[in-house]
């Protein structure tokens, strides 16, 4: 019996290490010939697939979903009428879904062709709706009159309706709630009266309701009343918002300074108030963000007489870095960090992420890396066998590496198979040494070339093996 559990573990431990050699080198023969990305970072490693287009130009900007099911992107279409006249030309701008698991568009929103520009960031704003394929959606084109925000429910289908129009608008988006709500004012005789509606995930606008006066004063020190949608501060069950009474005394220069009195809980569903100590805030912890961040570096293009400024787009963990596009200025790492949407061009492309051990990323990198050296030196231990096979099976006396390298020059046809970045690194080991003097040709090492992190050895039968330093 002990026997049979021996060779019944032999047998598991044999099984797994052919799993991993296999899967190891599956990885390593798509990299290698399908071009696969790899991103070593500190914590993680990444293999980036390879690039599937998304949406035609010009995209403006991205706007993940919290599920990472979904993205909207912000398109401006130009149309110029006449060739011969660039100057006469209009645009359209439109609100496009994206669903990662079908890759198809759906349009949400388009406006009248226009020749008036909007701001992609500060013209647009988006409330997506927990666990439901739809948003809020707010669109401020310019204009002489008021009001100038409209407001809008679609599904991420398709299916967009308008809600109103308003002087301005905001929402709230309660992270562990069905409901999200609309925040407005309307002005009546120099009066501002601030309100907020609740709107379903059907599109159903509420009641509107008077915002508490605490709330207010909150919002407008702290700039919520203009950023709602990014810094909303949510307690941790997710449904109220954690407000603040603020004492406001002067500092040093005679400026008023703002510190915190007292904390209040306020519940958007039933717009009342709770006072709340100190010690017991507790904020709501969202999901631990992704380590990746994209990295957008200007940098300055030469091509003889003509220069222009571009953007790279690089993809980085910790120290760790990796080349996303050229001429790119906009991408977004989706929340899960296992996609990501740039824009290259104008236009929008995807590429899928997988997350891996970091040693097996520095691994497969380097492997990726030390593979054209490979070929080098099999090229070169293949001209040393033409060679003995044309001088009675002699290899050729050690003249000194560079006289080697020119001797063998003709069964190779290129300098470069010598050469590790530009820079000559072949060494030569034998001294005219013949093949029956030889015991172990596949033992027996007769060059190497060198790179900085180890050497390509080339073996007396001609295969070639990676050796790290």
């Amino acid at each position: 019996m002990r026997k049979l559990f021996a060779l019944l573990g032999i047998a598991t431990v044999a099984s797994l290490m052919a799993y991993n050699w296999l899967r190891d080198d599956a990885i390593w023969h798509a990299e290698k010939n399908f071009h696969l990305t790899t991103l070593v970072g500190d914590q993680n490693g990444y293999i980036l697939l390879p690039p599937e287009f998304v949406a035609q130009p010009f995209i403006r900007r991205i706007v993940w979903s919290p599920d990472g099911r979904y993205a909207l992107l912000v398109q401006t279409v130009v149309r110029i009428d006449a060739p011969q006249n660039p100057q006469n030309y209009d645009m359209r701008h439109r609100v496009l879904a994206w669903s990662r698991a079908t890759k198809r568009l759906t349009v949400l929103w388009e406006s009248e062709r226009t020749q008036t520009d909007i701001n992609p960031e500060r013209d647009f704003q988006f409330a997506f709706y927990k666990g439901i394929p739809a948003c809020l959606l707010a669109v401020r084109v310019p204009s002489e009159g008021l009001p100038s925000w409209s407001v809008y429910h679609a599904t991420l289908g398709g299916n967009t309706k308008m809600l109103g129009q308003f002087e301005d608008a905001y929402f709230l988006s309660p992270p562990e709630d069905t409901v999200r709500y609309l925040v407005f004012y309307l002005r009546e005789n120099e009066k501002t009266n601030y309100l907020y509606a609740p709107v379903s995930t059907a599109g159903q606008l509420g009641e509107p309701r008077l915002l508490p006066p605490s709330l207010i004063e909150f919002g407008i020190y702290s700039m919520l009343s203009s950023e709602f949608p990014e810094y909303q501060l949510w307690y941790h069950d997710g449904k109220r918002l954690v407000g603040t009474h603020m004492e406001f005394k002067p500092d040093e220069s005679g400026r008023l300074v703002g510190e915190p009195k007292s904390f209040f809980l306020w519940d958007p569903r039933t717009n009342t108030e709770q006072a709340i100590p100190q010690a017991e805030v507790r904020y709501y912890a969202s999901q631990p963000r992704t380590l990746l961040r994209t990295d957008t570096v200007s940098q300055r293009v030469v091509h003889g007489a003509d220069a222009r400024t571009t953007s790279t787009t690089w993809l980085t963990e910790g120290e760790g870095a990796t080349l996303i596009a050229a001429d790119s200025e906009i991408a977004q790492v989706s929340p899960q960090g296992d996609a990501l949407l740039y824009i290259a061009h104008g236009a929008a492309f995807y590429r899928a992420l997988t997350r891996m051990d970091t040693k097996e990323a520095q691994a497969l990198q380097e492997r990726t890396a030390v593979e054209p050296y490979l070929k080098n030196g099999k090229q070169i231990g293949l001209a040393l066998m033409m060679y003995v096979q044309d001088y009675d099976e002699c290899f050729p006396p050690n003249w000194g590496n560079t006289e080697v390298a020119h001797v063998i020059l003709p069964y190779v046809k290129s300098n470069e198979v010598f050469e590790v970045d530009g820079v000559f690194a072949f060494h030569y080991l034998m001294d005219g040494q013949t093949l029956s003097q030889i015991q172990s040709p596949g033992e027996t090492v007769v060059g190497y070339l060198q790179l900085p992190n180890g050497r390509v050895v080339i073996h007396a039968d001609g295969h070639v093996k990676w050796k790290r330093d």
